[in-house]
């Protein structure tokens, strides 16, 4: 979870602006529905789905009410619009490790 700007240390204020699961397959279905539809509802900007266990992620931005997928990442490296951290992720560096 990532929260620039939040003045709470002890509790959250705000909607995160991206938000990381990674899948297992006893959370899947929790991660990929469940979980999708109240960040959506909460809408948290960024929402990152990983799949370990085949080395990508699936990123999904909001835009307006609805996330619209962005892409599947193994690769590549997805820079964060839109959000006041200012963050790009290398998933190639994020999955070296398990290559």
């Amino acid at each position: 979870m990532l929260t620039c700007g939040e003045t709470h240390e002890m509790y959250l204020t705000k909607a995160p602006e991206i938000i990381v699961e990674i899948i297992s397959k006893s959370t899947a279905k929790k991660d990929e529905v469940y979980k999708f539809d109240i960040y959506e509802r909460e809408k948290v900007k960024y929402y990152i789905i990983v799949y370990p266990d085949d080395l990508y992620a699936k990123i999904y931005k909001l835009d307006e009410k609805k996330y619209d997928k962005q892409g599947d990442f193994s690769m590549e490296t997805y820079h964060f619009e839109e959000t006041k951290c200012g963050l790009s992720l290398n998933f190639e560096k994020v999955f070296k490790r398990f290559r």
